[in-house]
């Protein structure tokens, strides 16, 4: 197909510039989605760190537009955190690992980064089976790294952490069932993680959401996904090996709540794409107001999957191909592979929420996914391979780094090409990048001005001491 190329839209409304400047309230919504897609959530990490590098460019420039006769800031971006700057983060599978990292523990992209190196060498370094249809790896590596991520990044008590803390920010063990206490809860203020992951509750249809906040549907409209309500009591190593369970590659997770035994599933099975579901929750928070709107809605993939034949067999080359043997295996495994293609896609819900929710990308919702490149890598893809070292410089060849150099090529290329009309709606990534970046950074810099309890709660000050040290 020819690439369809087009400038960016003169008018203000249209091209999004006018949107990128409003804060009509400090305190409305900013919310980031995180697609599953297995090891190719380091590409949706390379756009969050790029993401935080627009944003310090906007606090830069407006802290010497607006400082007055004080002495600017200074902001570099390694040290800027985006839970300073999103108040709700959702993600499947190994997005809500990111979403957790990033909301829950509070971390940069930077450390992010260098995490997701590391796991991905435990996680898909060694194969426990290749036998087909069964596990094909342990889950104990990805139990035991995440335990470690908690201990090293525990937000509330610092060195004295011993990895096994709960998701939800407060526990309230004296109600029954347990859930966050909901009075006089500075917790309440924090960034929240909301992570997605399928469970049998009668509704096999929708995904479960662990958040770590109590949530309740109040004068919900009859049009928006009811998921479930509350915060259930599970550690976040749990949570993270719930959402990320995904089928013949990490055994189903078992575990308590409130008494009842649960098994739960990678949420990619439900919902890849967790946008709709961060629009459902923002709906019932608001009553179903029809004239609320985030801030921002910011969903982030990981790569467009390769759906040129979408579900059908390409003709098989030789004098084989005309045989209706041959034929009708090909259709079957085509139809095979195009459902494993659904359940890692996140389009047809981006399509979804452009059409019926925001109406366009040009103001509050926006998408940014890997167009080209990462088309046919595997959930587990990890091939040696030449890399090179972004903190070192240091180029040599290491396991995972073919896969990690793919990534890293692809995801620069699309942020730096020009709009495609078979992708882009209104402006190409990097444009949709710089508003983000600018409404995130308005946003939290009116909210600063309030110098409220809330600001600082947002802020996380009454958490461990040290921990915060890269707070603006």
């Amino acid at each position: 197909m020819p690439r369809s190329v087009s400038p960016v839209p003169d008018d203000e409304v249209l091209s999004g510039r006018k949107w990128a400047k409003q804060v009509l309230d400090p305190w409305n919504s900013l919310i980031l989605t995180l697609d599953g897609g297995g090891i190719r959530g380091y590409s949706s990490l390379l756009i969050l760190q790029r993401l935080m590098h627009e944003i310090a460019v906007w606090e830069q420039r407006l802290e010497e537009e607006q400082g007055g006769s004080a002495e600017p800031r200074e902001f570099k971006e390694q040290d800027l955190l985006p839970c300073h700057y999103f108040d709700y983060m959702y993600g499947t599978s190994t997005g809500g690992l990111i979403a957790t990292m990033l909301g829950r523990l509070r971390m940069s992209v930077p450390q992010c980064l260098e995490i997701y190196r590391q796991v991905g060498e435990n996680l898909f370094g060694h194969r426990r089976s290749i036998i087909p249809l069964t596990t094909k790896y342990h889950h104990k590596p990805l139990e035991k790294a995440v335990r470690e991520i908690v201990r090293t990044n525990c937000p509330i008590d610092g060195p004295d952490c011993s990895g096994e803390d709960w998701y939800p920010w407060t526990i309230d063990d004296t109600a029954d069932p347990p859930f966050p206490s909901q009075e006089n809860n500075k917790h309440n203020g924090l960034c929240q993680s909301i992570c997605l992951t399928a469970t049998h509750n009668g509704r096999i249809d929708e995904a479960y959401l662990l958040r770590t906040y109590d949530h309740r549907y109040v004068d919900r409209p009859n049009w928006i996904t009811p998921y479930n309500e509350g915060a259930d009591k599970l550690r976040i190593w749990e949570v993270t090996r719930a959402t990320s369970a995904a089928p013949f590659y990490f055994k189903i997770l078992e575990a308590d709540i409130a008494g009842e035994v649960r098994r739960f599933k990678d949420g990619g099975i439900r919902e890849n794409n967790p946008s709709g579901a961060a629009w459902s929750e923002f709906v019932s928070l608001h009553g179903g107001d029809p004239d609320a709107t985030p801030a921002l809605l910011l969903s982030v993939g990981t790569g467009r999957p390769d759906q040129s034949q979408d579900g059908f067999a390409a003709a098989w080359p030789g004098p084989f191909g005309e045989s209706k043997l041959v034929k009708k295996a090909a259709e079957k495994f085509a139809v095979f592979k195009n459902v494993l293609i659904k359940y890692t896609e996140g389009e047809d819900q981006h399509k979804a929420m452009v059409e019926m929710a925001a109406k366009g990308e040009h103001k509050w919702y926006k998408r940014l996914n890997v167009s080209e490149g990462l088309e046919n890598m595997k959930l587990d893809s990890w091939q040696k391979g030449l890399w090179k070292n972004p903190v070192t410089g240091l180029e040599e060849v290491v396991h995972g780094g073919a896969t990690l150099t793919k990534m890293e090529a692809a995801t620069e290329a699309y942020l730096g090409r020009e709009l495609d009309n078979r992708f882009d709606t209104y402006a190409p990534p990097r444009t949709m990048l710089a508003q983000a970046a600018e409404i995130l950074v308005r946003h939290r810099r009116a909210r600063e001005l309030t110098n409220s309890e809330r600001w600082n709660n947002h802020m996380g000050r009454h958490l461990a001491a040290g921990q915060q040290s890269t707070e603006t």
